[in-house]
């Protein structure tokens, strides 16, 4: 069981007339859609040991939301709601509305996204009886069609998407089951089994699913009622051991072997075949009450829901495709005129696309196991596609465009040839500024009594499948080891986190833990304890900072400590330098000055093109420049002081200069210092962005009842995290979009510190085996 109950789902929980109406996953099981019967929905993010944390709250519908789905048009992530007020909106994962579609002229009670070949649709139901269709696009319903029944209605695709099922109920009470033949618009069997409706009392409405590609089920008359798809007359029928309501709710597991359906005292039961049960049984051990059903099936009580094992042999057999029925562009989107993009307009455009991109395609080609260009083409096209990719150019223009570090390496992996262009130092840098590396999300440090809590990571919505293991990667990960002990989440860098750990004796040394959570192969890192400097009588530290140095695949540290006298006349800088592979920490460079450096920690100290830069305590930011040994000044900006976490520094793109981020109520200024100026290149207002969000602790007429504060600043000044009231925004300062990424738990006094994390940069390449079939 996954408990969704948080934050503000508690508050919806006190109000006794809203219910949860729908709950559905995302397709990769990452997300939840929560529909309620009160016009709002919730995205929670599925995180991991059956932990969920709410995202977004959106008010979706006027009225009820009848039904919510995930689609993913453009490859996109979006959530598709209807409801009570007659529309069909798709929403983005930060409640951005991104479509609504008007037409149906009676409340929508469901709807079901699918896509053929690379068109993206949607059906909607009324309970007028109406089945539409919509195109991501604002150009209207391609068609009008009644459904059988014409009712309540609900729309399912067979696993491998190319067989069509509705289920719906009539207002006379009558069900029907039917497949539709997708390439002409009209129903093709009618499966029977359904009872005849002798009252005019409506008591329910039926609901169905299928397995995988082969068993229909459906709940009536307390009982589930099974038909294979090929044959309309019913499988079986049994009653499950009873309690079953009149109408139950019921859904199959992905592999089929599994149906989940609802009781009459708000619980659920466990129907199960033989390859079912024994998961069920790899959960733990199952009591031994056993009862017997008319079918041969046995009921086994787990915690209380009852689980029937032996339904039927067909529910797990072999997945298969029905070639009787390929895939067809449904005649149900071809109803639109040609001028405003019929399917018919859109297949022959994709289709003219599809042949002339078809060299270009990496599909099949970035898998090494399947690549064999003579078993993939015919002759002719393999001579086309021979053309190109023996041209040097033409290929790298390929391997280019795959989008993400993941995909080049595996795309490196399919010969020797290919891994040289990709690993090229040059086409890397090419590589990286037209795809920069992607923020996969953040950790929050939690701290107790100077103590590590917990280090949590949560992912960043919105993100393609691609990456998608390498999340799943990241949540997994375990921080365990750290928990109550006396350590300090120190920063992450290109894909490494560093933990600092004291030692329990002496608290002035510990040592430092770099992890690598996105790429095993390298492994823990633990690096001595920082480099000791005698401080003389009269003098006082004022510094200790960890700077992680750019190298490939290798990591270098940099510490560097100040030393200053009492009198405040005189500082030393010490710069200390830790490769990996030493045992030691050598001196790196050592700096004199007559100048006062009274150095805060606030804002962080950024490493910039050999250059320290960090602020003073007189307003200024001083700079430690390691290659021309020497320490200078510049003030800030005119009318910028420093504040409580109002002000943070960050790499600008050519190295050559450094950004302040300074926040002052609701607004953000983005300044750039290049060699002797500042330059303001940006303001950023939020009144209007957190104005539409829900922030707990916040009013937008009383700005300073929760001041906006700036947790971390991206290099290049592409991201900031931001916090306000109980929340932490991100704020992408390219698109201009602010998200909510993380509430406060009410147990939670204030927002630890917050350090993202990236993809890795440059990719790690395995090294070549002198394999001679990898060699061409």
């Amino acid at each position: 069981m996954v408990n969704l109950q948080s934050g503000r789902s508690r508050v919806v929980a006190k109000d006794p007339s809203m219910a949860v109406s729908q709950v559905t996953w995302s397709p990769d099981g990452y997300m939840i859609g929560v529909a309620f019967t009160k016009h709002l929905i919730h995205l929670y993010v599925y995180e991991h040991r059956n932990k969920t944390r709410e995202v977004v709250e959106i008010e979706a519908h006027s009225g009820e939301v009848n039904d919510i789905a995930f689609s993913q048009p453009n490859k996109q992530l979006c959530v598709v709601t209807c409801g009570d007020d007659k529309l069909i909106r798709v929403w983005d994962m930060h409640g951005q509305k991104i479509y609504s579609f008007e037409g149906h002229e009676a409340p929508v009670y469901s709807i079901c996204p699918h896509y053929i070949d690379d068109i993206q649709f949607i059906f909607s139901f009324s309970l007028d009886g109406k089945m539409k269709a919509w195109f991501y696009d604002n150009v209207g319903s391609r068609v009008d069609f009644d459904v059988p029944g014409k009712w309540c209605t609900t729309m399912l695709y067979s696993a491998d998407g190319t067989r069509l099922f509705s289920c719906g109920t009539s207002k006379q009470g009558d069900s029907h089951l039917v497949e539709w033949n997708q390439s002409e618009g009209s129903v093709k069997r009618s499966y029977s089994g359904f009872r005849k409706k002798t009252s005019g009392v409506v008591q329910g409405v039926v609901q169905f699913d299928i397995a995988r590609n082969h068993i229909l089920a459906a709940g009536e008359d307390n009982q589930i009622k099974f038909w294979d798809v090929d044959n309309t007359n019913m499988l079986a029928c049994i009653e499950a051991g009873g309690a079953l309501p009149s109408f139950p709710r019921l859904r199959f597991n992905k592999e089929g072997n599994l149906l989940a359906v609802t009781t009459v005292d708000s619980g659920f039961k466990i129907i199960a075949n033989n390859d079912g049960l024994k998961s069920l049984l790899s959960f733990g051990n199952l009591p031994s009450e056993v009862f017997r059903s008319p079918y041969e099936a046995s009921t086994v009580k787990v915690s209380g829901a009852p689980v029937v094992s032996g339904i039927s042999p067909n529910i797990g057999r072999t997945d298969h495709l029905d070639r009787n029925y390929p895939a067809k562009p449904s005649p149900v989107l071809n109803g639109g005129d040609p001028a405003s993009g019929s399917i018919d307009k859109k297949r022959r455009i994709s289709e003219e696309k599809s042949d002339k991109g078809k060299p270009w395609d990496l599909k099949e080609v970035l898998n090494p196991q399947k690549f064999r260009l003579d078993t993939m083409l015919e002759t002719d096209q393999a001579s086309k596609v021979s053309k190109v990719l023996d041209d040097d150019d033409l290929l790298r223009e390929i391997i280019i465009r795959v989008g993400f570090p993941t995909t080049l390496v595996r795309a490196a992996l399919v010969c020797k040839r290919w891994y040289h262009h990709a690993s090229e130092p040059a086409f890397l840098c090419r590589f990286c500024k037209r795809h920069p590396p992607c923020l996969l999300g953040f950790y929050v440090e939690d701290r107790e009594d100077h103590k590590m809590a917990s280090i949590r990571f949560f992912s960043l919505l919105n993100k393609p499948q691609e990456l998608a293991t390498v999340v799943r990667s990241l949540l997994g990960y375990s921080w365990d080891a750290y928990r109550g002990a006396p350590a300090n989440f120190l920063c992450s860098r290109n894909g490494r986190v560093f933990i600092s750990l004291y030692d329990q004796v002496n608290r002035s040394k510990f040592t430092v833990g770099a992890h690598s959570p996105l790429c095993s192969e390298r492994g823990l890192t633990v690096v001595p304890p920082f480099p000791h400097i005698e401080i003389q009588d009269g003098y006082s530290g004022t510094m200790n900072d960890l700077f992680s140095v750019e190298e490939v695949n290798d990591l270098s540290l940099l510490h560097v400590s100040v030393v200053s006298n009492m009198q405040r006349t005189k500082s030393t800088v010490h710069v200390h330098m830790w490769r990996h592979g030493d045992g030691v920490w050598r001196t790196y460079l050592t700096l004199d000055t007559d100048q006062l450096l009274d150095l805060r920690r606030e804002p962080k100290a950024v490493l910039a093109n050999n250059k320290i830069y960090i602020a003073s305590a007189q307003s200024d930011i001083v700079v430690f420049d390691l290659t021309a040994s020497s320490i200078s000044m510049f003030q800030l900006p005119q009318g910028v002081e420093y504040g409580d976490r109002d002000t943070m520094l960050a790499r600008a793109q050519d190295a050559s200069g450094v950004y302040l981020i300074h926040a002052k109520k609701l607004q953000l200024h983005i300044w750039l210092h290049k060699g002797d100026n500042w330059l303001l290149v940006d303001t950023i207002c939020l009144r209007e962005m957190v104005a539409n969000m829900w922030i707990p602790g916040y009013r937008v007429e009383d700005e300073s009842y929760a001041p906006l504060r700036i947790k971390h600043v991206g290099d290049y000044a592409e991201f900031m995290f931001l916090e306000m009231g109980r929340c932490a925004l991100q704020l992408d300062v390219k698109c201009m979009q602010l998200r909510k990424v993380y509430i406060m738990a009410e147990e939670e006094v204030q927002l630890g510190d917050i350090h993202p994390l990236k993809m890795i940069w440059p990719p790690m390449f395995p090294a070549l085996k002198d394999n001679p079939a990898s060699s061409k």
